[in-house]
């Protein structure tokens, strides 16, 4: 009797032992592998060009290089377009590209099409890949014009922020860069000193490119094994 009895308590506790055992198992304190994100090394963000009309001809600190973030004087040759204004009338500024302009080489010509006619600052800043019609990729044809004139015109106070997508094609067809570069840029804000006046309107734009011929422009990817 008592033999059957410790035989008794031994099943139970194997029974108790297991049923611990898979609770233990089924637990939410498993730790996952950590997430880590590192800098998208294809793209490159320039938060702020400043471009400023002033009353030295020719000289006026215009010109965007794109490819390097930094402004130029109007004449610069490795300026990939300038902020120029209708009519040489100090209103109505537009991005035109550097090509046309004092007669560039081909090696700074630079394609334009509008992504959005008012963007917040937030969605640029979040914007990961451009949509096109029906494609993941940015092709030739998406590009259709060489300045922002089409979708209108920059005036102090900016009524809205609108954000283009642009291709650096001269820089690739001169060689100077291996692939294509792809771009975002949506102006910031814009001051006039002398309203009324030719000179003395003031810009800034924020860019982000992708140097590696991708429409993709995350500022932070996932860092893989």
């Amino acid at each position: 009797m008592k033999t059957k009895l410790k035989l008794s308590i031994l099943y139970t506790a194997g029974v108790i032992a297991i049923m611990i055992a898979v609770i233990s198992g089924c637990s939410d304190t498993t730790t996952n592998p950590t997430t880590t994100y590192i800098d998208n090394p294809n793209v490159k963000s320039f938060d702020s060009i400043g471009v400023v009309e002033d009353s030295a001809a020719f000289f006026s600190i215009t010109g965007l290089n794109l490819l390097n973030g930094v402004n130029t004087v109007d004449t610069a040759q490795l300026r990939d377009c300038s902020l120029n204004d209708l009519n040489n009338a100090g209103v109505d500024f537009y991005l035109q590209n550097g090509q046309l302009i004092n007669k560039l080489s081909s090696g700074y010509e630079i394609r334009f099409f509008r992504v959005d006619a008012n963007m917040s600052s937030t969605a640029f800043d979040t914007l990961t890949k451009i949509t096109t019609t029906g494609y993941d990729t940015l092709r030739a044809i998406d590009f259709t014009q060489d300045g922002t004139s089409n979708w209108g015109y920059f005036n102090a106070p900016l009524s809205s922020t609108p954000v283009y997508c642009f291709w650096l094609k001269g820089k690739k067809d001169a060689g100077i860069t291996v692939k294509n570069v792809y771009g975002i840029i949506q102006p910031r804000e814009a001051t006039d000193r002398t309203p009324g006046a030719v000179y003395g309107f003031r810009m800034s734009f924020r860019v982000r490119i992708n140097i590696n011929g991708d429409n993709d422009f995350r500022k932070k990817i996932l860092q893989t094994q």
